[in-house]
């Protein structure tokens, strides 16, 4: 019954939630990019940024699209409140573009900086019970039946944590039920429930420089970030696992 009702109570919701999440490592080049297998389809890329991974790239091939849906968010953490990376979309017959990156060849980008969003959107992504801003929300124009990566990284070269999401369309109809539990393990952890570490971030630029690493200018306070339960209780999330197993439904963000 309890399964049931949050259940019911996701699929009530008519705002950005439920993204299918993978988990990023090494995908810091385009040879190494994360494969967007269909862009329609809601998916999210959770990545902590490092000094030596100060890049994640994705990659889709768009087929007879013409747009997708993109967002770009980051965890609700004090320390992240001011950070503000930036989305960089790569394709062929797309302008040049000073980026910190190499692109592919014969490959442009437009990028999407967030430098000026002071206010985020706040987002409660209630099947793991978690806590992001998003910085960025909305479609976007690509070229058809082309080949396009997505780079997201930090301008200021900070360390951080972020998260890109793409697609619209919800589809849990290939997920074994056991996979839900993991989730929710995985993405609260990386939005640090329950987490009483003290984390700093680095700024690479003095890295880079030999200099002794230091934090950035502290970020101001933030409320409302309660930490969530822990997804201890397998069973329940096996019966959501099996409700959900079948859904796919698009999507209606405001």
């Amino acid at each position: 019954m309890l399964a049931a009702l949050v259940v019911i109570t996701m699929m009530g919701m008519t705002v950005a939630e439920a993204h299918k999440p993978s988990y990023a490592n090494g995908h810091s080049t385009p040879a190494e990019a994360f494969e967007v297998a269909d862009p329609e389809i809601s998916i999210a890329l959770y990545a902590t940024m490092t000094c030596t991974e100060d890049t994640l790239w994705m990659h889709m091939e768009t087929g007879d699209l013409d747009e997708v849906w993109l967002e770009l968010g980051v965890p609700v953490l004090d320390r992240l409140a001011a950070y503000r990376p930036s989305l960089a979309i790569v394709a062929e017959g797309f302008p040049e573009a000073n980026v910190p990156f190499e692109l592919p060849p014969n490959m442009g980008a437009v990028v999407i900086s967030t430098d000026d969003v002071e206010t985020p959107i706040d987002f409660f992504e209630p099947f793991t019970q978690t806590h992001s801003w998003i910085l960025f929300r909305d479609w976007f124009d690509v070229p058809s039946n082309s080949d396009v990566y997505l780079v997201a990284y930090n301008p200021a070269e900070y360390t951080g944590k972020l998260w890109v999401a793409v697609g619209l369309t919800e589809d849990f109809s290939d997920v074994d039920m056991s996979q839900f539990g993991e989730w929710v393990d995985k993405t609260q952890a990386f939005h640090e429930v329950d987490d009483l570490e003290d984390h700093v971030e680095l700024d690479c630029s003095a890295v880079y420089d030999g200099s002794d690493p230091v934090a950035p200018t502290e970020s101001p306070q933030t409320t409302g970030c309660a930490s969530a339960p822990t997804s201890g209780n397998w069973a329940l999330w096996a019966a959501i696992g099996a409700l959900l197993g079948g859904l796919r439904r698009r999507r209606v963000v405001r």
